[in-house]
């Protein structure tokens, strides 16, 4: 049994479109424990790899897994997002729940952030045509990406600590706030489930905006 951030019980829909996805609101807490996570907590981690301007004004976290394919799906619909919406920061939170290769996969693109290439180590894994059963085809499409593989050897070991704890505190905001697989989002103040297209990305940002204005003009 865990402990989970308090959530409204009300679903809704956003916009017109039909989402297959679950959609719920997030309230906030006051301090970072698994008793209390806020959402700004999720977001805002300053250690997790991110994409985006830093003063973005709606900021998506996304749960994923190199090996979930509807996380491979939507990995050229966010991207679509960030080049049609350029005030959006996309926070990536690796969670492998695949198994062992899923890990290895994990581990290889958080160790590439000390190359300054987790970027396209993402982008390699998440475009991979087939899903990865071995390590060495983890590897084969880093190199193909133009990582340096020595140097990211040298990395994952020398940071074995730190992406160790990457790993357990993405683990532990999952568990806390109750997801159930990937690809999960929590855009701003609420959490989506499922695989979203690029419209449904766009009517998850303007409905964060909408929250947002609203939350700031009743203060």
């Amino acid at each position: 049994m865990h402990n989970e951030i308090p959530i409204g019980r009300r679903r809704f829909l956003l916009g017109a479109s039909t989402l297959a996805a679950g959609v719920l609101l997030l309230q906030a807490g006051p301090a970072l424990s698994q008793e209390d996570l806020t959402p700004q907590q999720v977001l805002n981690d300053p250690d997790m790899p991110s994409i985006g301007l830093k003063n973005a004004d709606i900021t998506i976290a996304e749960f994923m897994d190199y090996n979930c394919p509807y996380c491979r799906k939507s990995h050229p619909e966010l991207k679509k997002l960030l080049k049609s919406d350029g005030k959006v920061r996309i926070v990536y939170k690796d969670w492998p729940v695949f198994g062992p290769v899923s890990e290895y996969a994990a581990r290889m693109a958080l160790a590439a952030k000390w190359q300054a290439g987790y970027e396209a180590a993402h982008d390699a894994l998440m475009t991979s045509p087939r899903r990865f059963q071995r390590d060495r085809q983890v590897r084969a499409a880093l190199q193909k990406a133009g990582l340096d593989m020595a140097q990211l050897d040298r990395d994952a070991k020398a940071h074995k600590a730190d992406i160790d704890r990457l790993l357990a505190r993405t683990s532990l905001q999952a568990e806390t706030i109750g997801l159930q697989g990937t690809p999960s989002w929590l855009v701003e103040s609420f959490i989506v489930f499922g695989g979203l297209d690029h419209e449904q990305l766009t009517e998850a940002v303007a409905e964060a905006r909408r929250r947002k204005k609203e939350g700031a003009a009743g203060k």
